[in-house]
């Protein structure tokens, strides 16, 4: 019986001695236990992060200060950033498809190159946003902040952008077929060779 005890109590210690300074990824942010600061990919979410190349993967994370965050070349696709700031941040090249950044604050974010197919952008902030060569195939755009953003050339057609700010916005040659488009503003906005075949552009929702 005693041998039995003894057992047990070294298999507690094991556990407990490896797990003192491991950090568990829960799916919402990153929660650690113990003192220890992780780096890297299994840091805490908070300004300046460096998560460039990192495997995110269905991540959650709600209402966190991540500004000036680096995730570029970062595969999150089904991501959700629900609320978050992400000002200045740079996206360049990331992987964000299927993911969705409502009421996030993605203003003078780097999204240049970034995969951001069917994403739901509902009353994101992308206000001055580079946006050029970023695929947007499926994504939507209720209620965007796309004020001073670069979107020089994109292909966007067949979404929802319903109310967005574009007051200048660049879209020379932008293609915006069949969007819903109304209540959108465009104060300013370099419109020159858009292509608006089939959208509805009035000024008012009805």
């Amino acid at each position: 019986m005693k041998t039995i005890h003894l057992a047990l109590l070294l298999i507690v210690i094991v556990i407990t001695s490896s797990t003192a300074n491991v950090f568990a990824y829960s799916g919402i942010v990153l929660i650690h236990h113990s003192s220890a600061k992780p780096t890297g990919c299994l840091a805490t979410p908070g300004p300046q992060i460096n998560w460039s190349n990192c495997k995110m993967a269905h991540t959650e994370i709600y209402f966190a200060d991540m500004n000036g965050a680096n995730l570029s070349k970062t595969d999150a696709m089904n991501a959700l950033f629900y609320n978050v700031n992400l000002s200045g941040a740079n996206l360049k090249n990331a992987v964000l498809s299927e993911g969705n950044f409502a009421y996030s604050n993605l203003s003078g974010a780097d999204l240049r190159g970034a995969d951001l197919r069917n994403i739901d952008f509902y009353h994101t902030n992308l206000s001055g946003a580079n946006l050029v060569g970023a695929n947007l195939q499926e994504a939507r755009f209720p209620g965007v902040d796309f004020s001073n953003a670069k979107l020089a050339g994109q292909n966007i057609h067949h979404t929802n952008m319903i109310g967005a700010n574009l007051q200048n916005a660049d879209l020379q040659n932008t293609i915006l077929t069949n969007v819903d488009m109304r209540g959108a503003i465009f104060d300013g906005a370099n419109l020159k060779g858009v292509d608006f075949r089939y959208s509805d552009i009035t000024e008012e929702v009805l």
